[in-house]
Order: C-alpha cells, then sequence, then structure tokens
C-alpha cells in the first residue's frame, strides 16, 4: 500500500500511521478494519480529500487519530460491539445518534454506544482523536463498579458531551494526555501506566457520565467493614511497585469497586487510587533517603510506576517540599 506510511510527524499519533490516502475507497476500507464496515461520502462541493489514520492499540481500548480534510458523511449503521468516543481536535461534526442530533466540536464530544445507528457529518478539517472501546470492558467495568451485571437493558450513554467542565473535562485530558505521551514516545504501549489510563478512562465514564443505568449508582452503599478496607490498604503496601488498578484493589477487599471508592472517600477523604499514588511516593521518598551506591531518582521512580517522570516530580515536590534529586544529595 504506497500510502501506508506518508503520515506527518506533526500529527497526533503519528507513530502509529496505518493509512494516508487521497483515495477515498482505500480510505474507507483502511478505517473499517479498526473499526466496522461503514459507508463513507465526499460532502457536496468538496473536492480535496487527504485521509490519515493513526491508531495505538491499548489492550480492549485502542487511541485513533483520523482525518479526512474534506467534508465527509459517514455511516456506520450500527456499532455493534464497541462505544465510540470522538473529540474534535477543531471545525465541527453534525451527529445523529438513536434519533437525536447535535453538533459536536472542540468544546462538545459525542460517546455513540453500540446499540443505536450512527450518522455523522464531517466539516471542512475536522481532525478528531476517537477512542474505540470494547463493548465487552465496558461491561466488564460495570460489573466491578456496582457488584451487579448491567441487565438485559443495553447500557448506553448520553451521546453528548460538555468537554469543558466537570467529567467530561476530565475525559477530555486524560484523552489528550495519552495521546500526548504516545506521540512523543515516552511511554510505550506495554507500560503498567496505561492498564491504569485504561481502567481510569471507563470508570470516569461509567461513574461520572449520564447514562440510561446510572440511578443503580445514585445509591451508595451502607457502611464499608473496616476488615475490608484495611484488607484493601494491606493488599496496596504489599503490591506497591505492581501495576494495580482499582479492579485489583476491589477485588482483594471483598468490595465493588463502587463500595471501595465510598469506604475510600468517608475514612481516608480521597480515592483508592490517590491513597495508592500517595504510598508509593512514600516509598520513594524513603528509598531515596537510604539509598545504595547505585541508587537513581530514576531506576527508584520507575521500579514504583512513576512512568511520567515529569509529573512524579511535581508531585514529589508538593508532597515533600523539595526535588526527589535533592532528597538523593542530601545523603551523598
Amino acid at each position: 500500500m504506497e500510502h501506508a506510511v506518508a503520515a506527518s510527524a506533526s500529527l497526533p499519533l503519528s507513530r502509529y500511521a496505518v493509512i494516508a490516502t487521497p483515495d477515498l475507497d482505500e480510505a474507507r476500507d483502511e478505517v473499517a478494519r479498526i473499526f466496522c464496515p461503514h459507508r463513507l461520502h465526499l460532502g457536496h462541493g468538496s473536492s480535496r480529500f487527504d485521509a490519515r489514520h493513526h491508531v495505538a492499540p491499548l489492550g480492549d481500548i485502542s487511541l485513533n487519530y483520523v482525518q479526512y480534510g474534506a467534508e465527509v458523511e459517514i455511516d456506520p449503521g450500527c456499532l455493534g460491539d464497541f462505544y465510540l468516543l470522538q473529540i474534535p481536535l477543531r471545525g465541527n461534526a453534525r451527529i445523529e445518534w438513536a434519533g437525536r442530533s447535535f453538533t459536536s466540536d472542540a468544546h462538545r464530544a459525542s460517546l455513540a454506544s453500540p446499540s443505536q445507528p450512527l450518522r455523522m457529518r464531517w466539516g471542512d478539517d475536522t481532525p478528531h482523536l476517537i477512542v474505540k472501546i470494547g463493548k465487552a470492558v465496558v461491561q466488564r467495568h460495570w460489573e466491578s463498579l456496582c457488584g451487579e451485571a448491567a441487565g438485559a437493558r443495553p447500557l448506553e450513554f448520553e451521546p453528548e458531551i460538555a468537554l469543558d467542565e466537570g467529567a467530561g473535562a476530565s475525559v477530555k485530558h486524560l484523552v489528550e494526555f495519552l495521546a500526548q505521551e504516545l506521540s512523543c514516545g515516552r511511554t510505550p504501549l506495554t507500560t503498567p501506566f496505561l492498564a491504569q489510563a485504561e481502567s481510569g478512562l471507563i470508570h470516569t465514564l461509567l461513574g461520572q457520565l449520564p447514562h440510561n443505568q446510572s440511578a443503580r449508582l445514585g445509591a451508595e452503599r451502607g457502611d464499608v467493614s473496616p476488615c475490608a478496607l484495611r484488607r484493601a490498604r494491606e493488599y496496596i503496601e504489599a503490591h506497591l511497585p505492581d501495576a494495580l488498578t482499582v479492579d485489583e484493589i476491589a477485588s482483594a477487599s471483598g468490595l465493588c469497586v463502587r463500595s471501595l471508592q465510598v469506604a475510600f472517600r468517608q475514612h481516608a477523604g480521597q480515592t483508592p487510587m490517590a491513597y495508592l499514588r500517595e504510598r508509593r511516593l512514600i516509598a520513594v521518598h524513603e528509598r531515596l533517603s537510604e539509598p545504595g551506591a547505585d541508587t537513581t531518582v530514576t531506576s527508584v521512580a520507575l521500579q514504583f510506576g512513576f512512568a511520567h517522570l515529569g509529573r512524579f516530580a511535581q508531585d514529589y515536590a508538593r508532597r515533600f517540599g523539595e526535588s526527589p534529586h535533592r532528597t538523593l544529595q542530601r545523603q551523598r
């Protein structure tokens, strides 16, 4: 395929380019391999066509950059086995889903659930960051979150997401952060951080964005046994270097994720993952305060799961009032 590697390095996720072509039929076929079969047509009056698709597979989700360079009409129908989160980087797109119609732009994302038909019209120069999320992994996270199956009704999200505040802003920041990390090559696809990011994104969607089963999360569970909370803390302490997710902590404590989150909020004033990060920072501080001859800040930070060293250094300085390098230097 002669166009497949002609992606610009300045575009998001350019390391993961799979198609760059001026041919509409080729673009449709290649994009369909990643998502699903669909109809793709140029909009009225459009002539210039410059399709690019970059895709970074992240386990049960994938992060994509898609552009067409022209106004296009896209009709995939029902998505079947995945959810589709779409964030325009600029321009606008007209979204039709389940009888509803709205305009998506840099301030308003769309989230299409697989059970209802989807149609779209992307305007000229409307590139998107797109997250494809498997239906099965959403169901698994739902069961972990609330301790019960989703039931007979398919889980459907409200399709419009305001990106400038609240949970929508959190979703946007996480997706953009992942795109930046992967684009610059700082974070390999196999890093434990990405497993945590996947879990965090899906739990944010399920726990904070409106959907047709949100009411089942509305009532907080009763007081959690101190033994269960102690088990969670002990499990965290014993697995600080591991790529822990909130689901694993909940399972080890004998709680569902929702009950675990409520317990930590009530008794620790923070989320389980914030508690984990705090304990890891303390572990790094202790190791740097009693270093060996070969101890380095980078090796200790990576040992305890801090893949993003810049963010780690900022959090460390906020927690201990000095840089990790300063802590290490004082012991030598």
